[in-house]
């Protein structure tokens, strides 16, 4: 007992990470059966690390040096396990995921740990000189554990997005912003790396499967002139702007342009331009659909989460499902039995979308649709589409965007050379109420579409005959797409 605790008193606690050589030992004593094995382990040393909460020192910097580079050539492998692993291993990909979240997010940790014990303490003014190395693994790790979040279909919290704000103003502040250093292979500073967190913010790919995913950070990545915070803003020239006081990433600049002290504004278009540039110079037909949905969700401004909404006591009516839907739609002042209807609990209300409580046992992945109305009687009804998903003080917590606030079922064919219809089906009109959510939707079934297809819509005694756009989103087996209005014309005849 009394050699254990001189041991504990002297600093030599069994840790492997006391020294560097130590460090070296232990990583040659990782197990070698499989990459997991050794990952796992190295996940479990990277838990010790950070729990240890020793001083920062060059030398434990150092250290960690030697686990990270350890530990990214297995990284590597495993994440490429974890894409292959989709189409099947549902409780493997899983695994896997959890595993590749937690070494990104606790590299972050010991690396932001550093950093602030760097500015901190005086003992660790030696790790001042390389503040640019620390603040940069910082930032990059950061976003990256941001990132695998989408994965899971969940956006990063506000707390993921203050972190990398204050460590952005902080190297901001001291000079180093754009000093180039080397990282996981290759030059890097901390503004580019900034910048591909808040654009992979930008394109919020939710929804979107895990290989599409790390295609859409490799365009970010690949694209050599990536655009980079300003503070001076430019009409005509910048395009975004993100607020480092705020819990959330950027959105598109709207007609007024106001400077201040923690603004910071992008020229997006050059990366628009490139990414829908790549149909000329890529004949990958993956890469060019993939290169504009980005370019266009670049341009739609990103989803921002404090705009003003008002905060609201009551229930709402909810069904879900395409076939609910329409049913509701059919029969929009019909009984809560008839239509399968759920009270939820409503928590807020924009214009842009609710904030909902679903019951305990109800799952709603990306994209799900929901017919919502606060009073059936009435046989008002909103079109919504799930776009996060939550738990919060052990309350499943859902946020819906607006799709329309008065959504139309309508019935939708194609007539052959003599006029005659063929192939009805039921389908939704979705009407937009406000100017600025630009035109009007149709949601259709897959079976129904063709880009640039002529389609007739009867909606009561009205006709239209439409060319069917490009598709915004999809949503189970339907889609909802854009469409031109060719010719409207009254009823005269059966059909």
């Amino acid at each position: 007992m009394l050699t254990l605790l001189t041991r504990r008193l002297t600093g030599v606690s069994g840790s492997p990470f006391v020294s560097v050589k130590a460090t070296e030992k232990w990583l040659k004593s990782l197990p070698s059966e499989t990459d997991y094995d050794a990952h796992h382990a190295l996940v479990e040393g990277l838990e010790r690390f950070n729990a240890e909460n020793e001083a920062a020192t060059l030398k434990r910097m150092q250290s960690l040096i030697l686990i990270e580079e350890a530990g990214l050539p297995l990284q590597n492998r495993i994440v490429n396990q974890y894409v292959r692993n989709q189409a099947s291993f549902r409780q493997a990909r899983q695994t896997l995921w959890r595993e590749s979240r937690s070494f990104w997010s606790l590299l972050a940790d010991a690396w932001l740990a550093m950093l602030k014990q760097a500015y901190r303490t005086a003992d660790s003014a030696e790790l001042r000189p390389r503040a640019a190395e620390i603040a940069i693994r910082a930032l990059r790790y950061a976003g990256l554990a941001m990132r695998w979040d989408f994965h899971q279909v969940r956006s990063p919290s506000g707390s993921a997005w203050r972190r990398v704000h204050k460590i952005y103003r902080l190297v901001e502040n001291d000079g180093y912003s754009v000093k180039e250093v080397p990282v996981d292979g290759h030059l890097s500073h901390c503004a580019r790396e900034y910048s591909l967190i808040v654009m992979m913010g930008l394109v919020s790919p939710l929804g979107y499967r895990p290989e599409q995913i790390e295609s859409i950070a490799h365009l970010l990545e690949g694209y050599s002139s990536l655009p980079l915070p300003a503070a001076v803003p430019r009409r005509y020239t910048h395009t975004h702007v993100v607020d480092l006081s705020l819990a959330e990433g950027a959105s598109v600049i709207d007609s007024t342009l106001v400077q201040g002290s923690r603004l910071r504004y992008l020229a997006l278009q050059s990366m628009v331009d490139y990414l829908k540039s790549l149909d000329q110079s890529t004949a990958d037909a993956a890469a060019v659909s993939l290169g504009r949905q980005v370019a266009s969700l670049i341009e739609r401004g990103g989803i921002r989460r404090n705009r003003p909404r008002t905060q609201c006591i009551g229930s709402a009516w909810v069904t879900g499902g395409v076939d609910n839907i329409l049913a509701v739609l059919a029969h929009p002042d019909a009984s809560d039995d008839r239509l399968s209807l759920e009270p939820w609990m409503l928590r807020d209300e924009s214009v842009e979308g609710m904030g909902l409580i679903p019951p305990e046992s109800k799952q709603l992945p990306y994209g799900s649709l929901l017919a919502v109305t606060l009073s059936p009687a009435e046989g008002v009804w909103q079109l919504l589409a799930a776009r996060w998903n939550r738990k919060e003080n052990g309350q499943n917590l859902v946020g819906a965007e607006c799709l329309s606030r008065h959504p139309k079922r309508v019935e939708i064919y194609s007539e052959n050379e003599s006029g005659e219809a063929q192939n009805r089906v039921w389908a939704a009109f979705l009407p937009m109420a406000h100017a600025e959510y630009g035109t009007s939707n149709l949601l259709l079934p897959k079976t129904h579409y063709c880009l640039g297809a002529s389609v007739t819509l009867r909606d009561g005694d009205v006709i239209y005959r439409l060319c069917l756009g490009e598709v915004y989103e999809t949503h189970e087996n339907w889609l909802r797409v854009g469409m031109d209005v060719v010719e409207r014309r009254l009823l005269t005849a059966p059909v």
